[in-house]
């Protein structure tokens, strides 16, 4: 009886999305904290080299995620594409391992990021969708990856640091399985009037959504810095493996609680008026990461980015789906996402490296948090102009 009333709450709208979210999360977080610190500490890549790499996930989530978005939303393949994707990104990391250069990372790390470009979009949009339509908590779905991922990112430092970073790709490969085989339980609404080619670009016309895909460069800027080049940061003030996992899983923990009460937050101070507070506890936390000298002045940092995010990133995705049409909802999606996780990487990685190369994180850090006080601006400006008034 007590497994048949589980099988119910995790095959419910509810359960299931919470569950994706907690595998698909938890499985980046096997691997994705440390890769940086691995290319760097492994196989002796500069600031630069890494920031080079790291250029891909951005220019295939700005090129290919909105286009392989767009065609999923008209043709009803979102299902199907995720699926495909997530299987890619799997051979993707069970490749990882063997390249011991610069020039032999290159196309393994395109081959993942190719693969890995449409899945967020997708399922966001799928799961937004869902809970919009069922009257569901989005942000109570949402919780449970920043939970897996919170989770597994501590347990990775510990094991990293005493097994090595040897089984880390495959691990995150197994971890992986669980989300490819829930995928077919999700639900794919049917697009009834589609709408008619190249209208995706009404999208942009609209004052509202492009204020949202601004902010999301902006913003992504200061977060994707802290992603890309904290774990190297933390390395240099002396911090352990374990530091490591534990800035990034810290970091996540604290966005559970945020996202859990996001609705409330969103209720009491509307969310155009949580979206600027978002911003500002992310220009916040990123000044406090330049400002760190210490592995546990840098945890705390981590600590309150990660509120932050938690904020912002709910928030975004509910502001978009409010605005958007049926029909473009992943495909506005992935416009954020080719801002956020595309744009904002691909127009500060390599220069951002270079920086942290010749003049340290302190200064790189205090530039990337300056790209959110503009956010704060521009967020003060459609608030004073109603951009973002309820449609």
């Amino acid at each position: 009886m007590l497994m048949r009333r589980f099988d119910r709450l995790a095959l419910s709208p509810l359960g299931l999305g919470s569950l994706f979210y907690w595998f698909y999360w938890s499985f980046v977080a096997v691997y994705d904290p440390f890769l940086n610190v691995y290319l760097a500490d492994e196989r002796g890549l500069s600031g630069f080299e890494v920031g080079v790499l790291a250029v891909f996930s951005p220019l295939t989530a700005l090129l290919l995620g909105p286009f392989l978005s767009a065609v999923a939303d008209q043709r009803g393949w979102r299902l199907r594409l995720l699926q495909l994707a997530l299987i890619g990104w799997i051979v993707a990391l069970l490749l990882l391992p063997w390249p011991r250069t610069f020039w032999g990372f290159m196309p393994v790390m395109m081959m993942l990021a190719v693969f890995r470009s449409p899945t967020s979009p997708i399922g966001d949009g799928l799961i937004a969708e869902m809970a919009a339509t069922r009257h569901l908590s989005y942000g109570a779905m949402r919780l449970w990856g920043s939970l897996g991922f919170a989770v597994v990112a501590i347990l990775g430092g510990i094991a990293w640091q005493q097994l090595g970073y040897g089984p880390m790709f495959f691990a995150a490969a197994i971890t992986a399985v669980p989300c490819v085989l829930l995928i077919t339980h999700l639900e794919e609404k049917p697009v009834q009037d589609r709408q008619p080619s190249g209208s995706v670009w009404r999208l942009l016309q609209d004052p509202g959504l492009l204020t949202l895909f601004t902010i999301a460069f902006l913003g992504g800027v200061s977060l994707i810095s802290t992603f890309i080049f904290g774990g190297i940061f933390m390395a240099e003030l002396g911090g352990s493996r374990v530091h490591v996992g534990l800035m990034f899983g810290l970091s996540a923990l604290a966005e559970v609680p945020i996202m859990l009460a996001s609705d409330k937050i969103m209720r009491r101070l509307s969310p155009p008026g949580t979206m600027l507070l978002a911003l500002v506890v992310i220009a916040a936390s990123v000044y406090s990461y330049a400002l760190s000298q210490t592995p546990n002045l840098l945890l705390a940092a981590a600590v309150l980015k990660g509120v932050g995010y938690g904020l912002f990133f709910v928030t975004i995705v509910h502001l978009i789906n409010q605005r958007t049409p049926d029909a473009w909802k992943s495909t506005a999606q992935a416009i954020m996402g080719a801002c956020f996780v595309g744009l904002a990487p691909l127009f500060t990685s390599a220069l951002t490296g270079y920086i942290f190369d010749v003049w340290g994180g302190m200064v790189m850090f205090a530039l990337t948090a300056t790209f959110s006080v503009a956010g704060i601006a521009l967020m003060t400006l459609a608030l004073a102009r109603g951009w973002l008034n309820p449609r």
